[in-house]
């Protein structure tokens, strides 16, 4: 019984040191050891703005306008389309646009996003490598927010904010976690980088580009970041720098989208043992905390439901039941969010669904990843 209540206690105490004790712990750290950048809002190196993509013909001509008249230097920008073998019309789409800054390439083969962007680095000669999806809203002064900070040369990488444009209620449990995520990649990169980035918009010194191993899914966002900080610079994060996303038309589509993050934060996982080192730091520091925690979670918790089960049976101790009762209720609060669609009942359903996709991406990474191609999420506009 003693086993069984330290596994219980050890499950909780990981779930609510990722979700609470760590933001106030960063937020007090980053506060105390917090090391600030030299900055220039005069510096202007050259961009390469890389659009990977598939099928985006409902989107492709407003990203095209939006980058093209970002409020930057014209002749330091250049765009490049990576289509994945898109078989609507894209391609034709692009090729109409007339300005030369816009370059496209077609990938022999799908291949999916990351192998997309290694194939299309080579041809890249700019200073700086602006990643972003093709439904993604620039704003106009986002480029110059981003470049300021590469003035310092420690800087290595910058992730801008991207913010849900839609102002639909069933969509604030996911703006209100975005916030959650933000505030922490602020403080970590106080304390010295951000471990991940929003994946649709951040940007990195071209001299610093890894190619990312065969196979990646889902998981730029994580592995172009931990790689910045591996070669020994910081991985920045600029509230200031906005852009803005559509939220995903249907449940069932977001939810599939979350199980390929899952998958992809798991096969990440495996490729950063090293940074579970402490000797890297307050990057271990982060990593472990917001990362590893996080994607472990549900984990944590199915360990914890179930063994409050046992000791409530072996009469343990009165808290085992209060705790399992309490999981009870937050379970059925959830569910019956799909009947009644109040708020407090819509953010248990969301994080409840958030964590079922981590495991059921997790049960996908264990199965094999045959295949990164990917294909797009359906948006639908505010």
């Amino acid at each position: 019984m003693i086993f069984l209540a330290a596994i219980f206690w050890f499950s909780m105490l990981c779930v609510v040191y990722s979700y609470i004790g760590y933001p106030w712990i960063l937020k007090i750290a980053s506060g105390l050891f917090g090391a600030s950048i030299k900055t220039d809002t005069s510096y202007h190196p050259s961009f390469a703005i890389v659009i990977p993509a598939f099928n985006e013909e409902k989107v492709i001509a407003e990203k095209l306008k939006n980058v093209l008249n970002l409020d930057y230097p014209a002749d330091k920008i250049a765009v490049w389309i990576g289509s994945d073998c898109s078989t609507d019309a894209t391609h034709d789409i692009v090729k109409s646009c007339g300005d030369t800054r816009v370059h496209l390439w077609v990938a022999p083969h799908r291949m999916g996003k990351t192998e997309v962007i290694n194939r299309m680095m080579g041809m890249i000669d700019s200073q700086i490598v602006l990643f972003t999806d093709a439904d993604i809203v620039i704003a106009p002064d986002s480029l110059r927010k981003i470049a300021r900070n590469f003035f310092d040369p420690s800087v290595g990488g910058v992730a801008g904010h991207t913010v849900h444009s839609s102002g639909r209620p069933e969509k604030k449990e996911e703006y209100l976690y975005r916030s959650f995520e933000a505030k922490q990649k602020q403080c970590e990169s106080m304390l010295h980088s951000t471990i991940s980035a929003f994946g649709s918009f951040y940007a990195i010194r071209r001299s610093l580009f890894k190619p990312f191993p065969p196979n990646t899914y889902s998981n730029d966002d994580v592995l172009m970041p931990m790689n910045i900080i591996r070669q020994g610079y910081r991985m920045l994060f600029d509230p200031e720098a906005v852009s803005w996303e559509q939220s995903s038309a249907r449940i069932r589509g977001e939810f599939a989208r979350r199980i390929r993050i899952g998958a992809g934060n798991f096969q990440a996982f495996f490729w950063l043992l090293d940074f579970l080192n402490p000797m890297r730091g307050w990057p271990w520091f982060c990593y472990v905390s917001h990362k590893v925690t996080r994607w472990f979670s549900p984990i944590c918790m199915g360990i914890a439901f179930f063994s409050a089960i046992a000791l409530t049976l072996l009469r343990a101790g009165m808290i085992y039941s209060v705790v399992l009762g309490g999981m009870l209720l937050f379970i059925a609060a959830g569910l019956s969010s799909l009947l009644i669609p109040a708020r407090p009942l819509r953010f248990a359903f969301y994080f409840m669904s958030m964590n079922v996709a981590l495991v059921l991406g997790l049960f996908r990474y264990l199965s094999g990843i045959q295949s990164a191609a990917w294909s797009r999420t359906e948006r639908v506009s505010s």
